[in-house]
């Protein structure tokens, strides 16, 4: 039996049918997403106006953006660790995380 999301889990699944993916792998995938979200919710939540605006810079770009941040305790650049966040800030994206090396809160105005 086909399940009924909306918002962005309506689209997810709308691509996975369209992949060719069956009922069971696209509720198992949506509810990973949704768990993924809930846990995120908790951590501070990642605004869908910076997801959107994150997803237009060229995946390289991305990439870049998260090798390429400043830490004040290691004194130089270093990377964020899985589980940052993404804001919307006057504008821009801003991600916050923490530093790969030494576990510090770090962020990042992307422009």
């Amino acid at each position: 039996m086909k399940k009924k999301y909306t918002g962005k889990y309506k689209e997810m699944a709308d691509e996975f049918r369209k992949d060719g993916c069956d009922e069971y792998t696209v509720e198992k995938f949506i509810r990973q997403e949704m768990e993924q979200d809930e846990w995120e919710k908790g951590r501070g939540i990642t605004d869908i106006r910076a997801v959107k605006a994150w997803k237009e810079f060229p995946a390289d770009v991305r990439e870049m953006l998260l090798h390429n941040a400043f830490c004040s305790k290691c004194r130089g650049v270093t990377s964020f660790k899985p589980g940052y966040v993404l804001r919307w800030d006057h504008g821009m994206v801003v991600i916050e995380g923490n530093c790969e090396k030494c576990g510090e809160p770090i962020a990042r105005v992307c422009n």
